[in-house]
């Protein structure tokens, strides 16, 4: 650990000791963003739309979860990583949920037809050598013919929870975890921890083992 992190940790120490909605906890954690910038070890989120949304969305979550649990399963612990690793696998997640659906956006076509003209097939303006991978279309597919098994990885006692179900609902366009915590009458951070620990390793793998996604894990779309 160098000095800035070690700096990091002790204000970290020090302001999760003052009231959560206290000023004295508001400056502190100014301060320590302010410093984790300056270690220049931040996720960059180069050539993704919407990058600076996931950031945005990245120091909300660590605002809330850094001291108490808020919106996680459980805050930062120290013991497990440091606070740069942490808040940086957050941030990897905001990140690829940026990629999948500006890559969705991307190659959607809305073809208005001309008066008593028949409706284009969007199908039809994309050229055979250029045409996008279908990644979409092979996660869904892929989901169809493994959905027994992941409905069997579901939170417990729940299995209408399931990895099939929620990785669906995550697809562009995907259900936000507002909706979803409301349909499932379960907390945000309980469907948002499973999700990320058991069916995004899944979805991950199968982008692996189809060349979709490039070593940092990202959809490798060029």
């Amino acid at each position: 650990m160098d000095e800035l992190e070690a700096k990091i940790l002790l204000l970290v120490q020090e302001i999760c000791q003052y009231p959560s909605r206290s000023i004295a906890r508001q400056k502190g954690l100014n301060q320590i963003i302010l410093l984790i910038q300056k270690t220049g070890k931040l996720l960059r989120g180069t050539g993704i739309p919407d990058a600076e949304e996931a950031l945005q969305e990245t120091w909300w979550y660590f605002c809330r979860n850094l001291c108490e649990a808020t919106t996680a399963k459980e805050p930062f612990n120290p013991e497990k990583s440091s606070v740069i690793t942490w808040i940086n696998s957050y941030l990897s997640y905001r990140l690829q949920d940026k990629r999948i659906s500006s890559y969705e956006q991307k190659n959607k076509f809305n073809v208005i037809p001309e008066k008593d003209e028949q409706p284009i097939d969007p199908s039809d303006l994309i050229p055979a050598p250029s045409e996008p991978r279908p990644i979409l279309n092979d996660i869904q597919e892929w989901l169809e013919t493994n959905s027994s098994e992941l409905k069997r990885i579901h939170i417990r006692g729940r299995p209408d929870v399931n990895s099939y179900v929620l990785i669906c609902r995550r697809l562009p366009p995907e259900t936000s975890w507002v909706d979803l915590s409301k349909e499932f009458d379960l907390p945000i951070s309980t469907l948002a921890n499973f999700y990320q620990r058991r069916c995004f390793p899944l979805l991950l793998n199968f982008g692996k083992s189809q060349a979709y996604f490039d070593s940092e894990g990202y959809f490798d779309i060029e």
